[in-house]
């Protein structure tokens, strides 16, 4: 069932990501789903929420941060209209970062499974 809801957030955020930004300038893969609580922090809500975690492949400087803050505004609809009521929480992180921090996010999260190529 995870597996399915985690493919469903992936696709949506794929596809949004597909509306700004064409395969010559770059390649978003592996976009990761997880789903965690939030337990940090004085305002801690105990809640479940996803963590999308979206790497890329390309210049950083044509990273449009103005666009890209609006992404949870504009995919949750879509997942709400998927029947995901979770909210999304949204980072990204260069292929080459990735690569390094995954042993990292392996450990706290098993279920990510393979290597991050």
């Amino acid at each position: 069932m995870k597996s399915e809801l985690y493919e469903k957030v992936s696709n949506i955020v794929r596809a949004d990501l597909a509306e700004r930004y064409t395969d010559d300038e770059f390649t978003f893969d592996p976009i990761r789903v997880i789903m965690d609580v939030d337990e940090w922090g004085p305002h801690a809500t105990g809640e479940e929420y996803l963590r999308i975690m979206i790497v890329f492949d390309g210049d950083q400087k044509r990273l449009d941060p103005s666009w890209t803050v609006g992404m949870v505004r504009r995919i949750r609809p879509k997942l709400y209209a998927a029947g995901i009521a979770l909210f999304p929480n949204l980072s990204f992180a260069e292929k080459s970062e990735w690569r390094s921090m995954y042993p990292k996010l392996l450990r706290r999260y098993p279920e990510l499974g393979h290597d991050p190529a």
